[in-house]
């Protein structure tokens, strides 16, 4: 779906425009992805809960020490959470259709009977 590994904090967006294996075209109409920034959101929310329960449970800092390392930890895995966003938005409206090939028992089993 990426043309780049995640770790390439330059590029890490860069998706193909069409799927290399089925042709399958991504962004079915301009803004489609929009809708990912709510799943982002809800996975950068994730990060920062995650972030205060280990810092309260292990060593109960002050309270800059929240701030800083939720921002550090949200930033470090941008990447991450803009892949996984783009890839469950499109998962969730783009139904999966399994191509068989005429070699599987399940091609045999879904082929019409002549």
């Amino acid at each position: 779906m990426f043309v780049t590994p995640f770790y390439n904090v330059t590029q890490f967006s860069k998706m193909h425009e069409h799927c290399p294996h089925c042709g399958l075209r991504f962004a079915h109409e301009p803004s489609f992805f929009f809708g990912a920034m709510y799943v982002s959101y809800a996975f950068q929310v994730m990060i920062m809960v995650t972030t205060y329960v280990i810092l309260r449970l292990t060593t109960q800092p002050e309270a800059w020490v929240y701030i800083v390392t939720s921002l550090a930890a949200t930033l470090i895995t941008v990447p991450i959470s803009f892949r996984l966003s783009r890839t469950s938005w499109i998962n969730i409206f783009v139904p999966f259709q399994k191509q068989l090939s005429k070699d599987s028992v399940e091609y045999e089993r879904h082929a019409p009977t002549v």
